[in-house]
Formats: structure tokens, C-alpha cells, sequence
């Protein structure tokens, strides 16, 4: 007896691929969206194309289209991201805390748990600026001046985002009573800081290293000291018996969870060509040329889910002082 009119429809049966089951080959199969919560030419927008450019080059001709969706600080994106279809071929580049921000603070409709997280690439932190010309030279001298004139000194910082947690945390770690000045983006604040106009700036230590010497950190987020801010201690460090978290700016790359939970395969795929592409020459010397290097690392799925949900429970242990704000 011949068997081929058996072993023909067995074949074609073992091609198939039933709804919430993948194989390493599933991934990718299309061209890639890749969804970023603001608007182009920020710091997350030029992460996002600097990472695009160099992925889409080992995708054997996938495009990686990076699509910019702003609005209410960076919920619409989210929103957008999570309504668009869960096949991971629609990415989003988001940053924490913003994202919990957009949760506890704005009652998103959504959870962290709606994100599968794939790497936390870039971790900046928080610091406190002034320019040169400023009579404090250390963070004891803006601090001792402000516990002197209580209400009386100003601190600037943009609206939303982790640096503004960070110095909300700092001012409430220290116990000071000063007035907080608030702009909606990067270039007012600066245009303000350089300007004199407060006494003393919440901003980005890795921003703070592109203006030079027009500028002097007294202090930064991190729990070590920053690269290129070596006079500037951690506030932990520079005060004794507080434990203000180190915040700052993450960015991070992410799928839908529903996609990585019904396919692990091709999601465990994704992440290690991400892996690759992050660790490959090329990107590790495109960030060396840009100096995103000194934020940048490759910590996995885990962990960044780990750091995402703790910077989660800071958003909610400050939620009464940010509606506030």
C-alpha cells in the first residue's frame, strides 16, 4: 500500500501555526512600528531612530518605521501603542516613570502589566544645575541659603517626567520650603537656567554634559558619581539619613504583554535580536561617537520590569504632591 496520500496531509497539517502558538521563525514577519510617546527631535525620539537604523540592518530587509504620537505627556502614545494589533510588530519606546506617571497621576487605562518589557537601554538620572555664574558651588550652599529664606528661593524643573520626581523627592526629602517653577519642555527650562532667571535648575546629568562649562552640577540622582560631573556628589551621599530614590529619565524599549505571554517563542527571539544589535560593534560605536554610551546598557527582560515596577511604587508614594503640582 502507498502511504504518500497520508503522509502528504500530515506534512501540511504540522505547517500550520494555531492561534497562540509560534516557533522562533514567527518573528518578524512584517515591517515594524515603532511607537514613541513625543515628538521628534527629543532625546527619546533620536534614541528610538538611532536604535531603528541600526536593527532594521540585521532584519534581512524588515523596516523599522519610527512613528511619533505626542500628547498628554506621552499617554496618547501609549494608548495608540496598545490599541494597535499585539503580533510584535508594533513596538513602543516609552519612558519610566512618565509611563506610571500616566497611570497614577493622569488614570490611564492601562497597566504596567499591558507592557512587556524588553530592555531599559538608557538610564539617565536627575541632577541640580546652575550656571557658572551662580554663587552656590555645592548643593550645602543652595540648601543652607534655602533653609535660611524659607520660601524665598526658586527651583525650575519641567512638568512630568522622572527628573521633576526626583527633585519633588529631593525638596521633600530635605524638608524645604521653596517655590517650584514648572515649564512644559527641555529648551524653556534651559533657556530659564541660563538665564538666571531661578536659583537653581532640576535637570538631566547626561543633558547637563552637552552645555559645558556654562554650567555646574552641584548634584546628581544616581546612587555613584556620574560620569563627567566628578565634583557633583550623589544627594545621598552629600547628606547623611536620607534615601531619596535615583531617579531620573529611563528609556526603554517594549511589546505588548499579550504577545510575549501567547508567543514566547518569537518573543524570546525579538529580545535576543535586540541583544545582539545592542551589543553588536557598530551601535556599541555609534553610542561611544553620540556618548550615550555612559547611560546605556543591556539589563534584559527581567530586570527591567524589576526597575520599572519600583520606580511604579515612587509614582505612587508621591501621587498626593504630583496631582498637586
Amino acid at each position: 500500500m502507498s502511504i504518500s496520500r497520508y503522509v502528504l496531509p500530515l506534512l501540511l497539517f504540522a505547517s500550520i501555526t494555531f492561534p497562540g502558538t509560534s516557533s522562533a521563525a514567527d518573528w518578524p514577519t512584517n515591517n515594524i512600528r515603532m511607537i514613541v510617546p513625543f515628538s521628534a527631535g527629543g532625546s527619546i525620539d533620536r534614541f528610538a531612530r538611532g536604535l531603528a537604523q541600526h536593527w532594521e540592518e540585521r532584519l534581512d530587509g524588515v523596516s523599522i518605521v519610527v512613528e511619533n504620537r505626542s500628547g498628554a505627556s506621552g499617554l496618547l502614545g501609549a494608548r495608540t501603542f496598545l490599541g494597535s494589533e499585539a503580533d510584535g510588530h508594533t513596538m513602543f519606546v516609552g519612558i519610566q516613570p512618565t509611563l506610571s506617571m500616566n497611570i497614577v497621576v493622569q488614570n490611564a487605562p492601562f497597566s504596567l502589566d499591558d507592557f512587556a518589557f524588553v530592555n531599559m537601554e538608557q538610564r539617565d538620572y536627575g541632577s541640580v544645575v546652575v550656571r557658572a555664574e551662580s554663587p552656590y558651588q555645592t548643593i550645602h550652599d543652595f540648601v543652607d541659603e534655602a533653609r535660611a529664606k524659607p520660601g524665598e528661593l526658586s527651583v525650575a524643573m519641567i512638568q512630568g517626567g522622572g527628573t521633576t520626581l526626583f527633585g519633588l523627592s529631593m525638596i521633600q526629602a530635605l524638608d524645604l520650603d521653596v517655590r517650584v517653577v514648572t515649564f512644559d519642555g527641555g529648551g524653556e527650562l534651559r533657556t530659564n537656567m541660563l538665564g538666571g532667571h531661578s536659583d537653581v535648575t532640576i535637570s538631566g546629568a547626561f543633558g547637563d554634559l552637552a552645555l559645558g562649562d556654562q554650567v555646574r552640577v552641584l548634584t546628581v540622582a544616581s546612587e555613584s558619581r556620574f560620569p563627567g560631573h566628578p565634583d557633583a556628589p550623589p544627594i545621598n551621599e552629600a547628606y547623611d539619613g536620607i534615601d531619596v530614590p535615583a531617579l531620573g529619565d529611563s528609556r526603554f524599549l517594549a511589546v505588548h504583554s499579550s504577545f510575549a505571554r501567547e508567543n514566547p517563542e518569537a518573543f524570546a527571539t525579538l529580545v535576543e535580536s535586540y541583544r545582539e544589535t545592542f551589543e553588536s560593534e557598530k551601535y556599541q560605536a555609534y553610542m561611544a561617537e553620540t556618548g550615550s554610551d555612559v547611560i546605556s546598557g543591556y539589563i534584559g527582560p527581567d530586570d527591567t520590569t524589576r526597575l520599572a515596577n519600583e520606580l511604579h511604587e515612587v509614582v505612587q508614594g508621591l501621587s498626593d504632591v504630583l496631582r498637586a503640582e
